[in-house]
């Protein structure tokens, strides 16, 4: 009974009607005329613009657009939060385009095709939103953090100073992008050694079984990952197992007495990220 309460909830209607407000935000005027071309295209419409544009809509409304199916799922599988972007399926766009082209086209004077180019031209410049005072030039053409930028051309000059491996351990996971935007950067921990392998580090007997496995990544997670200081001698051993060069510790993390003392050198500091390289 309380499955069947919420499937059927009022609230569920209101839930995805803030959704619609909050993703339509400031192209009302043309999700309105959007729906109207709709209702146009199902009365007087060829079977073609039926098929292509209404139908589907009909689908839409009856699953993904239905507040009693989609809202009770979405709290399921954790979609809630961006439950709004549903609402970009509708081609609202290209709707209007087809609809402003054919307009334009339709009459066979030149006269009423310009008067009709002009008219159109006039409801987008009204009703529309003028992108210039958001427009900027990107100062980062990469879309990465300018940290990212600096940390890996770091890397690759004192790599290629000292002819070394790039190869880094780091565990903070906003760094993940530096493999991205150079893949050239080795990451010797795995995504899922960020993401889902875990212990806690307060418990002594976890750790010293990590250690005692002699699971090379997982150890080396221990020291960047958790701030534990392993046997020096074990940590250089493992690091020069993986061939890893550098150590790319976190702002929040403090190993510099620690890795200087294993022999590692720091070569820079960025954004409160230090990177240390492993003479050999």
């Amino acid at each position: 009974m309380e499955i069947i309460t919420s499937i059927f909830s009022l609230s569920n209607f209101t839930v995805l009607y803030d959704a619609f407000c909050t993703a339509i935000g400031g192209v009302e005027c043309f999700v309105i005329l959007y729906f109207i071309c709709l209702a146009c295209f199902f009365v007087i419409g060829k079977d073609y613009m039926n098929d292509g544009f209404v139908y589907p809509f009909f689908f839409m409304a009856l699953t993904v657009f239905n507040p009693f199916l989609i809202v009770p799922l979405s709290k399921v599988i954790g979609l809630l939060p961006r439950i709004r972007r549903l609402f970009w399926l509708l081609p609202v766009n290209l709707v209007l385009a087809f609809v402003f082209t054919r307009s334009v086209f339709a009459p066979r004077k030149k006269f009423l095709r310009l008067l009709t180019t002009v008219c159109i031209t006039g409801i987008v410049i009204y009703f529309g939103s003028s992108v210039i005072p958001q427009l900027h030039m990107p100062e980062n053409i990469w879309k990465v953090s300018n940290t990212v930028l600096q940390i890996s051309d770091l890397i690759e000059e004192d790599a290629s100073g000292n002819d070394l491996e790039k190869s880094a351990l780091y565990s903070d996971v906003e760094l993940l992008e530096l493999r991205q935007y150079n893949p050239s950067i080795h990451s010797v921990l795995r995504r899922n050694d960020l993401l889902d392998w875990s212990i806690d580090p307060a418990d002594e007997e976890a750790v010293s079984q990590v250690i005692k496995s002699k699971h090379v990544l997982h150890t080396l997670a221990l020291v960047s990952r958790y701030g534990i200081e392993i046997d020096p001698v074990l940590f250089v051993s493992y690091m020069e197992r993986v061939k890893a060069s550098y150590v790319i510790t976190e702002p929040s993390r403090d190993l510099h007495d620690y890795l200087t003392g294993t022999g590692l050198e720091q070569i820079g500091a960025i954004d409160g990220y230090r990177i240390y390289r492993l003479n050999r």
